[in-house]
């Protein structure tokens, strides 16, 4: 995850959340997941993307993750191969008017995030893409 560069602001699964555009290979609409037999921990199923398989993340399987009331609009496609449900994109965040706080050990989603960005009055989650493919291994591992 960088501190450079733009950040794209998200709701997904009932938070806000901060996606740095050089983790980011694009924002599509939503497709429909196909489900995995014996789905892996935090994985809801897989699209085809550009000819490929592309896992899809399932936020209800993270820790600090509510459960979603609203159905996902688009996938945000990370560069490591994992595409993220949002429910809608909010705008591009403005560096200069943010503060940048890192993650906390007692925050349950410390495993998936790196830390918060503060913009005016919104608090919003950076996801970390490292951290986050790290967690999904993790699940893989312990299963």
């Amino acid at each position: 995850m960088s501190e450079r560069g733009s950040w794209l602001h998200v709701r997904a699964s009932g938070m806000d959340l901060a996606l740095s555009t050089l983790d980011l290979r694009e924002v599509v609409a939503m497709e429909v997941v196909s489900p995995l037999p014996g789905r892996p921990p935090g994985i809801l199923g897989v699209v085809i993307f550009q000819g490929e398989f592309l896992p899809v993340l399932a936020w209800e399987d993270l820790p600090g993750c509510p459960r979603s009331a609203t159905l996902p609009t688009a996938l945000a496609v990370l560069r490591p191969r994992l595409a993220i449900p949002i429910d809608r994109i909010i705008g591009m965040i403005d560096l200069a008017a943010a503060r940048l706080r890192g993650p906390e050990e007692h925050d349950p989603a410390s495993g998936w995030s790196g830390g918060h960005l503060r913009v005016g009055d919104r608090e919003l989650r950076l996801v970390d893409p490292d951290r986050l493919v790290a967690l999904l291994r993790r699940f893989r591992a312990d299963r």
